[in-house]
């Protein structure tokens, strides 16, 4: 008899034994761990920036985006000579757009960076190097808006860019200060080799 009670009341304590991790929602913390290693992940992983420069261009050209989202981004073209470009005014960087993201979004006639820094549309381009230059891909066919350099630059935090529609209610972007820095980085980095080269 008193080793059936011994034999119970080992069961009842292995069992209790390896119920315990799960009282109180243990599984639930190891999901919660594994959510914030997956949230410090993408947290730190860098943007993508890409130096393309073609067979006898006058230019040089840096894109950047985020990694888990090529759907728009940050353009710009560095000159031979050193200085950058822009689109129709020297100067201007390009906030790049796939467009079927706008299209999905709800299109847009006009984009400001409030609180009325108006900005100037592309038109719509295409990039037939898109995945030319490694793994990651940037749209084929892109439309955007210019972004002075200067504002580009003043801006301490992230910067959101909204897109007004004909019709419907207007929409934003947001480019995160870590995809800002890395792009400028680079460009800074580019224009800085083109006129050391000039100069030799």
């Amino acid at each position: 008899m008193k080793s059936l009670k011994l034999v119970c009341t080992i069961f009842v304590a292995g069992v209790a034994g390896c119920s315990l991790p799960m009282i109180g929602g243990g599984s639930a913390a190891v999901n919660t761990t594994a959510q914030a290693d997956a949230i410090d992940i993408v947290a730190i992983t860098p943007p993508i920036v890409q130096v393309r420069s073609y067979w006898r261009s006058s230019v040089v050209s840096v894109v950047a985006w985020d990694a888990d989202d090529a759907a728009f981004g940050l353009r710009g073209s560095v000159s031979r000579t050193g200085r950058l470009v822009g689109e129709r005014r020297f100067g201007d960087h390009v906030l790049y757009i796939s467009p079927f993201y706008a299209r999905d979004m709800g299109g847009f006639a006009h984009a400001a960076i409030m609180p009325g820094q108006l900005l100037l549309g592309t038109g719509r381009q295409s990039d037939p190097y898109s995945c030319f230059y490694g793994k990651h891909c940037s749209p084929m066919v892109i439309v955007g808006v210019r972004v002075p350099d200067s504002l580009l630059r003043a801006n301490r935090d992230s910067l959101v860019v909204t897109f007004f529609p004909r019709v419907l209610n207007p929409w934003t972007i947001t480019l995160r200060r870590e995809l800002i820095a890395a792009y400028l980085t680079k460009v800074d980095s580019v224009v800085a080799e083109m006129r050391k080269v000039r100069t030799t």
